[in-house]
């Protein structure tokens, strides 16, 4: 049985790295739509769906639901068909 000290040290070491990588799923997302929109990232808006790592995104009058993920330190992003 794991000691309750230790618990609170696990769970709190991933929720820290979820929420960094949170930031990093954002910027991948925010870049990859860019990219698509041909619109410079300033001027990219995304809001955080209730699914991890699916983002709505607006920009330079277009709009996209993009999925991204981090894996091995490597982020990136891709615009889901038909959103």
């Amino acid at each position: 049985m794991l000691r309750p000290t230790l618990v609170a040290l696990l769970t709190g070491s991933l929720l820290g790295s979820l929420t960094g990588c949170a930031g990093k799923l954002d910027n991948a997302a925010r870049a990859q739509a860019a990219a698509d929109f041909k619109c410079p990232e300033d001027q990219v808006a995304l809001t955080r769906d209730e699914v991890y790592g699916k983002y709505h995104v607006t920009g330079c009058k277009q709009k996209g639901v993009y999925s991204a993920q981090c894996l091995m330190g490597k982020c990136s992003a891709e615009r889901l068909r038909g959103k």
